[in-house]
């Protein structure tokens, strides 16, 4: 049973591998008559290409022979035409007349000769025209004018009959054959495509103009105050405004290539402020007020302050309405005050008071430094209402340190040499310039003896430190000396205040005759008094002031003793023992 399974088995598998063997000769024949079937399709599809080629070559042989016909016979036209048109181009290049169809800024100069073309553009008046200028107008009335000619845009009537002429008459044959062929179809205006423009030129002289320009729009746009002339003046844009100038060269390059005769820019950069006058009203109100002096009794003066206003509005719409580069004017309200500082500063020291000169050209060269001295000394002193001068304290005491020097003078009744001897005669021509000025004496001591210089009673003698000559200024203004000397040797002192009234004075003196006690009939000197005598300005006497009353004495030699005296004297053995001030 198993040998029968088994032998069953081995038959089931013998006819599977048969049928398998069977599939694959069954597959490997249809492949191999695949494969035949291409290899037909293959051997036919070469064999059409290969007809196919041989039918491209035979038609390219046809098509080459054809074009190699063609070529030659182009060839040969070409030949033959060439030489037909270099001929006419050597014609052209050789001919003496213009190009058909050639004109000069629309005038037709065709088939003229050079001299027939410039007498047709004289005749039409080229020249004129080409020296007609561009124009170019800039803002602010700045303006200048540009030669077209030095421009390189307008010809000559020479230059442009030379160049309608070289229009198709250059050394290139075929390009003025061109040029000829162009020109039987289309004209051809020379003088347009003749321009060469200089923009150098173009640009220099707009430079020129353009710094014209800034310099008239130069300046400040700021608000001027003029007090003196009462006014605030502004120009409107004032440093503020420019124009661009390439663009003005720009414009002014493609109007001449354009063929302009002007050429206008208007152009102006910049916007113009205008000035505050609100603020500027507030800087300069004020109310006036006058001068005056400072209460601190120094007389200083205190300046007035003059009242100014104006019409801020007024201002604003003025500018608003004027022009750039236009100038405001706005008028100044000035207020001025009663009194000035000018007015009370010329109060001070305007009139003199009172004056004296006296002369000195009798003395020695000692006495004459003594005098210049002790003036210089003096010179300028000011004395505020209620002070007091005193010679001594101003001049100083006499020493040759302080360059005195030795002069006549009287010590116990003689004849000495002092240091600083002559300074009294400049303390009594001051005390006469006091008394005239109605200045109020305080100390004042007569000479010993009278001096030559003045009227008895008009002198002051001082020394050092005592007696001193003093005044008081009793004025209601400062009072100043003034003392000088001349080359004449006069000597002059004044009193210069300010009159307030109009009052003068008037010296009187008044002697007496002095006698000896003893000899009562021997005069040995005199008593004096100077007397002012105030006046008011209608010359009606208001006042009148004794001075300090003074005595003198008779020199020695002019006393004239009785006998019995020299005796009294001879008996006592005594000398004269007086004192003497110099």
């Amino acid at each position: 049973m198993a040998n029968r399974n088994e032998r069953s088995g081995a038959h089931v598998n013998r006819d599977a591998e048969r049928a398998r063997e069977e599939k694959r000769v069954r597959l490997a024949a249809e492949k191999r008559r695949t494969e035949a079937v291409r290899a037909q399709e293959q051997e036919a599809r070469e064999a059409v290409r290969q007809r196919k080629a041989r039918m491209a070559r035979k038609k390219r042989k046809k098509l080459w022979r054809r074009i190699k016909v063609t070529l030659i016979v182009l060839l040969i036209l070409l030949v033959l035409a060439a030489g037909g048109l270099t001929y006419l181009a050597i014609r052209i290049s050789e001919s003496d007349v213009n190009l058909p169809n050639v004109y000069l800024n629309g005038i037709d100069v065709s088939r003229l000769t050079r001299q027939e073309t410039l007498e047709k553009l004289n005749a039409a008046g080229w020249d004129e025209d080409a020296a007609d200028p561009m124009v170019v107008t800039l803002p602010m009335g700045v303006g200048f004018t540009l030669d077209r000619r030095t421009a390189g845009v307008a010809l000559t009537a020479d230059v442009a009959a030379e160049a309608a002429y070289r229009y198709g008459h250059t050394q290139d044959a075929f390009d003025n054959l061109l040029c000829f062929l162009d020109g039987l179809t289309d004209r051809t205006d020379v003088a347009l495509s003749f321009p060469l423009l200089d923009e150098a030129y173009v640009r220099e002289e707009t430079g020129k103009a353009v710094e014209r320009f800034n310099e008239k729009v130069a300046g400040s746009s700021e608000a001027r105050v003029d007090l003196e002339k009462a006014e605030i003046r502004t120009v409107k844009g004032a440093g503020e405004l420019s124009v661009d100038s390439e663009a003005i060269v720009s414009g002014v390059c493609q109007a001449l290539m354009n063929g302009e005769r002007s050429f206008e820019y208007g152009q102006i950069d910049g916007t113009p402020s205008m000035p505050d006058y609100d603020k500027l009203y507030l800087e300069l109100k004020a109310e006036p007020k006058d001068a005056y002096f400072k209460d601190d009794g120094s007389f200083e003066v205190v300046d007035e302050i003059v009242g100014c206003s104006f019409d801020a509005s007024a201002a604003r719409a003025a500018w608003e309405q004027a022009e750039l580069m236009e100038e405001i004017v706005t008028p100044l309200i000035i207020t001025e005050p009663a009194v000035t500082g000018e007015s009370l500063r010329g109060m001070l020291y305007r009139d003199v008071l009172g004056y004296q000169t006296t002369v000195y050209a009798s003395s020695g060269e000692n006495r004459c430094n003594n005098i210049e001295l002790a003036a210089s000394r003096i010179n300028g002193v000011i004395l505020m209402p209620g002070e007091t001068f005193s010679y001594n304290e101003t001049v100083g005491q006499r020493t040759r340190e302080a360059g005195f020097l030795e002069a006549g003078a009287y010590a116990n009744g003689e004849r000495v040499q002092e240091v600083g001897g002559g300074i009294c005669q400049v303390s009594s021509t001051l005390y006469c310039a006091a008394m005239f000025a109605n200045l109020e004496t305080v100390s004042r001591t007569s000479h010993m003896f009278r001096v030559d210089y003045l009227p008895i009673a008009y002198d002051a003698t001082v020394s050092w430190p005592s007696p001193d000559f003093k005044f008081r200024n009793n004025r209601e203004y400062p009072v100043k000396i003034v003392a000088y000397t001349s080359e004449e040797k006069e000597l002059t002192v004044e009193i210069h205040g300010t009159d307030v009234d109009g009052s003068y004075v008037e010296l009187t003196n008044t002697m007496y005759a002095v006698f000896d006690p003893t000899y009562t009939s021997v005069q040995t000197g005199w008593g004096a008094q100077a007397t002012r005598h105030v006046y008011d300005a209608d010359g009606n006497e208001i006042a009148t002031i004794k001075e300090p009353y003074g005595s003198y004495n008779k020199h020695p030699e002019d006393i004239e003793w009785p006998p019995e005296y020299y005796a009294a004297q001879e008996s006592a053995g005594t000398g004269d023992a007086t004192v003497v001030f110099g």
